[in-house]
């Protein structure tokens, strides 16, 4: 068996009502039918596995029956939505619904400002005495993000 792959991502989002009820939707333990994992790898593999695996270089025909599957899990998934919210799957499919209420966008430009500078080999010679990139990272933020995925 080959060894498991970690991925760990951290997300700020604004305090939303959608947002919030995403979130605890994701989180929950009573569905025990999908865990967190669960529900957000497949979302992401159905959107985004073709792209990767060209990316990763695979030959054509991979390419397309990873395309073919990952098509054939969106429409599943439309079908649910469907099903599950008595919806008409051609008004769904063809329509794009309008919002309620304008719909804020999630990600913000940070606003950080950096004064970057090429080092000259003295001044190189002089950060190599300082802690590595491991020792500036706040690891007791690590549980905080471990439990948004638990």
């Amino acid at each position: 068996m080959d060894k498991p792959i970690e991925y760990r991502c951290r997300i700020a989002l604004e305090s939303q009502e959608s947002n919030v009820a995403l979130v605890n939707f994701l989180k929950a333990k009573e569905n025990l039918v999908l865990s967190e994992r669960d529900k957000l790898f497949s979302a992401l593999s159905a959107y985004w596995l073709p792209f990767a695996m060209r990316n990763a270089g695979c030959s054509d025909e991979e390419l397309k029956q990873c395309a073919k599957n990952a098509v054939y899990r969106l429409k599943l998934h439309i079908s649910y939505l469907v099903e599950s919210f008595g919806l008409d799957l051609e008004d769904a499919v063809l329509q794009p619904a309008t919002a309620t209420k304008p719909i804020r966008p999630v990600i913000k430009t940070p606003k950080v400002e950096l004064d970057l500078q090429p080092l000259t080999a003295p001044e190189a010679s002089d950060h190599a005495s300082q802690p590595d990139l491991e020792q500036l990272i706040h690891h007791e933020d690590d549980g905080t993000f471990e439990g948004l995925f638990n």
